[in-house]
């Protein structure tokens, strides 16, 4: 049976796509991170220089509110269907809190439960990126132990928030993904995925494999 999945993505400051699934013939809303809107940088008193920063305990309260308002408009647009959500690196809380405040069924891939089942459909994943400036959540040197952690679920449907390297990426793709989703052994058919916004809205077939990067849209792909 195939199970439609509206894939959204990047949408930072404008969740009004994030609201099209309110027309989406789908069974299964997909988030693949920020899609939460971002304080901004904030003077640094520490420095000398009088530059400007990225601070999280700015941004976690901003999102906080600015998310319980969006939250609430989100979860009747969703229509009871399942959300399978995973954080990007501009967001710093998840997304489970305040949708399943409001009504939302939320399954959300984390550190902790990197695997959720949902529809007969296994997605497993992260939600790391590689190191950009050190000011963003979720950045990492070596992806590796992700990469494997992820894998060891036996996922038909890989979700990350970064593109693998070489793949709809910019530049920003994670090349430890790269090798064993080519010469490994797995039963992945789609890998979502987002970060990249110049290839948003994209999808490749490579080597059996779906890759779409989502990122700035809200689009139906079927998979199974």
């Amino acid at each position: 049976m195939s199970i439609r999945i509206a894939h959204i993505s990047d949408t930072h400051d404008n969740p009004r796509i994030v609201r099209q699934v309110a027309n989406c013939e789908a069974d299964i809303i997909l988030i693949t991170g920020d899609c939460m809107a971002t304080h901004g940088r904030v003077p640094d008193y520490r420095s000398y220089t009088h530059s400007h920063r990225i601070d999280h305990g700015v941004e976690r309260r901003y999102q906080r509110s600015w998310f319980r308002k969006q939250a609430k408009k989100w979860a009747p647009d969703f229509k009871g269907r399942p959300v399978v959500a995973i954080r990007g690196n501009h967001d710093f809380i998840g997304y489970t809190k305040w949708l399943e405040h409001y009504g939302a069924d939320v399954h959300e891939i984390t550190d902790a439960t990197p695997m959720v089942e949902v529809l007969g459909i296994r997605f497993a994943g992260f939600r790391q990126i590689n190191h950009i400036a050190g000011e963003w959540t979720g950045e990492e040197f070596d992806l590796r132990p992700f990469v494997e952690k992820a894998l060891a679920c036996d996922p038909n449907v890989l979700v990350t928030h970064a593109p693998p390297g070489g793949i709809l990426d910019e530049g920003y793709g994670i090349s430890e993904l790269t090798t064993p989703l080519f010469y490994g052994e797995h039963r992945i058919t789609h890998h979502f995925f987002g970060h990249s916004h110049y290839a948003g809205g994209l999808v490749l077939e490579e080597g059996g494999i779906k890759f779409v990067n989502g990122a700035g849209h809200c689009i139906v792909h079927e998979v199974g």
